[in-house]
Order: C-alpha cells, then sequence, then structure tokens
C-alpha cells in the first residue's frame, strides 16, 4: 500500500476545510448579489426578498454535493500535475456537476418546503456557477503554493527507484523534482541491459545494472519503483514485479506503444470467430468531427479578427528586422498524408537552409532574427495558421504536422507514425504544451499524440488551447 505522510494528510484536510469555506462564501455572495447588490436596480426582484435563513439552511447540503463531486474527480487525492490551468478545468468539472445536482433537487422539491412558498432564484443560481468557479480555483491556486513550500520541508517523503536511464526517465525524475507536491523523490536510478550511459545530469546517481535489483529493494528504503524502459523482455518484468511484491514496493511502468494503441480494442465475431481490432478513435466518429469543425470555424473567425492587429503590427516588425518577406509558406504533411501550405509569420533569415537543407530549429538558433526569436518565444509566429484553420487545412488542436522529408524518415523509425495523420494536424497540441516541441524527442511526441488522439474530446482541446498560452518550455 502507498505510504502516506502525515503532511499530506494534513494538506488534505486543510484543502477539504478551504473549499468548505470558500464553497460558503460563494453561496453567500450569490445571495448578496442577487438581492442586496445593485444588482437589484437592473433585474428587480418581483416576488419580495426570500429571508437569508431560506438559503442559509441549504448551505450544508450544497457544500456535500459540491465536494463530493470533487472528491470523485480527484481533487483530494495525490496527483501527478499540480498547475493553475489543471487545476481550473478540475474544479470546473467538479463545480458544473454539483451546479446540475443541486437544480434537480430544488426543482423536486415542493414549494411549500421554502419559506412562505418562495421558491430558490433562478438568478441566483446562474450567478452561482461563476462564483464558485472563481472562489474554489483561487483557493485551489493558493493551497497548491503553500503545499509547495511545505512540502520542501517536510520529511518521509516517498523513495522512487527509476529502472531505466532514457529520455523517459530524465523526464520523470525533472517532473519530479520540480513538483515537491508529490513529496517523492528519486533513490536512484538503473541501468538496463543495452542502455548507454546518459549524459543527462539529471540522470543521477545510478545505483547500478539491473541483475542488482534485487540487492538495491533488498537494503529497504525504497517506496516505489518505476519502470521507464517498455523494451524489457516479458520474463524480465516478471521478475521486477516479483522482486516489488517480495518486498512491499510499489510498482508502476510506461507502456510501449503497442500497450498505448491496444488499450481500447473492439471484439466482432464472424460466424463464431471473434475477431479483435483497435478500436476507433473518438474523431473518426462523424458527430465528433462536426464538433470539432464547427468548432474550429468559430475559433478562427474569432482569432483572425482579435489578432488582426497583432499579426499585422508583427509583420511589420519583421520586415524593419530583416531582409526579406513577412509571411512564410512551407509544405506540411496534414490529414491523410496529404500536403498542404503552412502560413507563418518569418522567423528566420531569408533561405536559411539553402546549405543545410532541411534541418530541425535548435535553441539559440543563428538563422534566427531578433523579431524571429521573440515571436517564436511567445508563440506568435504561429497565428498565420488561423487562416489555414478556416480553410480546413488544419484544426485549433492537433498533432503539429511536419514536411515531409521529416515524415517520411520517422514513418521508417517509429511505428504507427503515419496514425497521427488520420485526423487534421493542429496550430497547437498535446505534445506541444508538455514541451516536446522544436528538436525533442519523436518517440515521445508520436505518445502525446496518440494519448490525444484517444482521448479527444471538446473539453480537452480547450484545455490545451488555454495551456497553450502558458507553454513556454522548448519554444525556440
Amino acid at each position: 500500500m502507498p505510504k502516506r505522510s502525515l503532511t499530506t494528510e494534513i494538506a488534505t484536510a486543510v484543502r477539504v476545510g478551504l473549499d468548505v469555506a470558500l464553497l460558503n462564501a460563494a453561496f453567500c455572495a450569490a445571495y448578496w448579489v442577487r438581492f442586496r447588490s445593485p444588482l437589484t436596480s437592473l433585474v428587480p426582484v418581483l416576488k419580495g426578498v426570500p429571508p437569508f435563513r431560506l438559503y442559509l439552511s441549504a448551505f450544508p447540503v450544497a457544500t456535500i454535493a459540491f465536494l463530493w463531486f470533487y472528491k470523485l474527480l480527484g481533487s483530494y487525492t495525490r496527483r501527478w500535475r499540480y498547475d493553475a490551468v489543471n487545476e481550473f478545468f478540475l474544479v470546473t468539472r467538479g463545480t458544473a456537476a454539483g451546479m446540475i445536482a443541486l437544480m434537480a433537487l430544488t426543482f423536486l422539491l415542493p414549494a411549500s418546503h421554502t419559506a412562505a412558498g418562495v421558491k430558490y432564484s433562478r438568478i441566483t443560481f446562474l450567478l452561482l456557477f461563476p462564483l464558485v468557479e472563481c472562489f474554489v480555483w483561487a483557493g485551489r491556486v493558493a493551497a497548491n503554493a503553500a503545499e509547495k513550500r511545505l512540502y520542501r520541508r517536510s520529511t518521509g517523503k516517498r523513495k522512487l527507484l527509476l529502472v531505466g536511464t532514457g529520455e523517459t526517465a530524465a523526464r520523470l525524475a525533472r517532473h519530479v523534482r520540480r513538483n515537491p507536491n508529490l513529496e517523492c523523490e528519486i533513490a536512484g536510478f538503473v541501468r538496463c541491459p543495452g542502455e548507454k550511459g546518459s549524459s543527462s545530469r539529471i540522470i543521477s546517481p545510478v545505483a547500478g545494472e539491473l541483475d542488482r535489483l534485487p540487492a538495491l529493494l533488498e537494503g529497504g528504503g525504497i517506496d516505489e519503483l518505476v519502470l521507464t524502459n517498455p523494451g524489457l523482455d516479458h520474463a524480465r518484468v516478471i521478475r521486477i514485479v516479483a522482486e516489488c511484491e517480495k518486498h512491499l514496493v510499489e510498482f508502476k511502468h510506461v507502456p510501449d506503444m503497442f500497450e498505448i494503441m491496444t488499450r481500447k480494442v473492439d471484439v466482432v465475431s464472424f460466424d463464431g470467430v471473434p475477431l479483435v481490432g483497435i478500436r476507433h478513435i473518438p474523431l473518426h466518429y462523424p458527430w465528433n468531427r462536426f464538433l470539432k469543425r464547427a468548432f474550429d470555424i468559430a475559433g478562427s473567425v474569432a482569432g483572425l479578427i482579435l489578432f488582426a492587429p497583432l499579426i499585422a503590427a508583427c509583420a511589420a516588425a519583421v520586415r524593419v528586422d530583416s531582409r526579406g518577406k513577412a509571411f512564410f509558406a512551407q509544405e506540411r504533411c496534414g490529414e491523410d498524408g496529404k500536403t498542404f501550405r503552412l502560413w507563418k509569420l518569418r522567423t528566420m533569415v531569408a533561405d536559411a537552409e539553402r546549405h543545410t537543407g532541411p534541418v530541425w530549429a535548435r535553441a539559440n538558433d543563428p538563422r534566427c532574427t531578433r523579431v524571429g526569436s521573440f515571436l517564436r518565444r511567445w508563440n506568435l509566429d504561429e497565428l498565420p495558421q488561423l487562416w489555414n484553420v478556416f480553410k480546413g487545412d488544419m484544426s485549433l488542436v492537433g498533432p503539429r504536422p511536419e514536411r515531409p522529408h521529416f515524415v517520411n524518415r520517422f514513418r521508417e523509425d517509429n511505428p504507427r507514425y503515419m496514425a497521427r495523420h488520420s485526423v487534421k494536424s493542429g496550430i497547437t497540441g498535446w505534445a506541444q504544451v508538455n514541451g516536446l516541441r522544436g528538436n525533442t524527442s519523436v518517440r515521445a511526441r508520436l505518445r502525446y499524440d496518440m494519448y490525444y488522439l484517444e482521448n479527444w474530446s471538446p473539453a480537452f482541446d480547450l484545455k490545451i488551447l488555454v495551456m497553450t498560452l502558458f507553454a513556454r518550455r522548448n519554444a525556440y
């Protein structure tokens, strides 16, 4: 059973108590705004102001309803990601579910249940959603910041042993070290057969080779083992799991691409013969594609109108800063592998690849202009792609399109690489907001793209768009 520290217990109790206080503050604020604030002059109260005690008596039930849905969504359990954007969407889902439950309850209550037959105000309910959302989300952000400081000083953290010394292990270690809320620390790394010594300073200390794993676990002090090398054969994985069970160490692993592809399968039968296939991704269904396209059209039109002055200003700055055109068109591979012309603001010197051929941009790339570096840093060079979205070449969110030169190379080395072309490419994507852009691992990007395809929803797209506003890692 995972170890749970006193610090975690206290932090969880404080978080629940804070939610209770903020929920009731939001309830009171909704009543005041509707019946006591200047709003009453704009929207008069026609049937008299109901007594506050009528609403006060409903607060306990409402509080329990919201807390229950927050709990179901994992608000009070340890998570691998703590940030304002994820917290916002978590609170939104819980608040929406709580509001639906409250509206159902009040609809079922007879008029005689309320004082003098007064029904609960519909306008108060409309005010309640944004107020609860703002109060609780602000409290969560403040709580996360306070918990970070608390956890940095806490003792008794869970010891993680990472099996593998590759890029995945380095990413996990970096995430653990940046998020003290996880209350974990890296005890060390175990090198698997065939792995070369990593030059990353993140991969330290290396406790030894895989054959030393039983001795490392025997020594105690390890709470959790994470297998980050999906290439180990089945027999070795079984032995690692057995060793973990023997020493009461929790086991987790990073799945390989085949596991990711086949988590969801369809089983059909032809004349008694079962056939197993990979289930269609959500965007293969016509209704979902219609919803996504409608969202793309609305978003691209709004974006083109809203950002037209900014695009014009950036284009002028590009022309003044360096010789060449302000806009830059490049051939990319999109849905079904078809090519299209992608538009960007030019960020590099003219004919940047004349001597090198197609190459990826890298950190501190000498080909970037001064204005171009700024545009890349703030993702402003991608704004002209709103035109591609409006035309139907791209989507607001999806796997990033690559040039045909790179696609032909990657498809040979990476299984299922072309599966990411089963939907429209996007201006931004799940891989990009998680820092996988520029000269980063193609395999890691493919894992994130496949996760997006399997788990698409309108809410997921909205979440990625919001996260894009804060995504700066590897923006060069």
